[in-house]
């Protein structure tokens, strides 16, 4: 009896040092990967500021304005006060809960351009403070090595106002701010 209690003693203790080994290992890789991400991010930060040109077409939320207000918006690049390029859009959706979600809908324009976006109702918006930030992506035992550069949508400024991308009525510009 003595014997085996002496086996079943050495398997169990066996058992407990292979899951002591194996949870200080992911451990240990976790607090690796932690490092390597941080040590990351301030490097491919750098990387994805230096991008001059936006090319993922931003999104932006449009809210307080009624069906036939912004059923057509005409977007604009602005660039030293010139109109370097326009667009109108007609949009034939249902508003939900009074709101209008879209993109702007350029291939590619330089991240210091202004962006101003006017509604059939003759609202005016202007979109500055485009950025790119590191987004590094992660798996279920944490960071993979790998990011991307993404718009940093909360930085937008919308007439001067930090809105994350929302053009509220209340905020709309009036006055017609095209260059002449």
């Amino acid at each position: 009896m003595n014997k085996y209690l002496k086996i079943c003693l050495v398997v169990i203790l066996t058992i407990i040092a292979t899951v002591a080994i194996l949870f200080c290992c992911l451990f240990g890789s976790i607090n690796t990967n932690t490092q390597k991400a941080e040590a990351d991010s301030i490097k491919y930060a750098k990387e994805c500021e230096a991008i001059m040109f936006i090319t993922e077409k931003p999104s932006i939320t449009i809210e307080g304005f009624n069906k036939t207000e912004i059923e057509e918006l005409k977007f604009y690049i602005v660039v030293n006060n010139k109109i370097l390029q326009d667009t109108l859009i007609s949009y034939k959706t249902e508003l939900l809960n009074n709101y209008l979600s879209t993109k702007i809908p350029f291939q590619k324009f330089n991240k210091l351009d202004t962006i101003i976006v006017e509604t059939k109702s003759k609202k005016y918006f202007r979109i500055t403070n485009f950025e790119h930030y590191a987004y590094l992506h992660y798996g279920m035992f944490g960071y993979l090595g790998s990011h991307e550069c993404r718009i940093a949508s909360n930085k937008l400024l919308v007439n001067g106002q930090a809105t994350k991308g929302f053009l509220l009525k209340q905020n709309a510009i009036n006055k017609n701010i095209l260059p002449q």
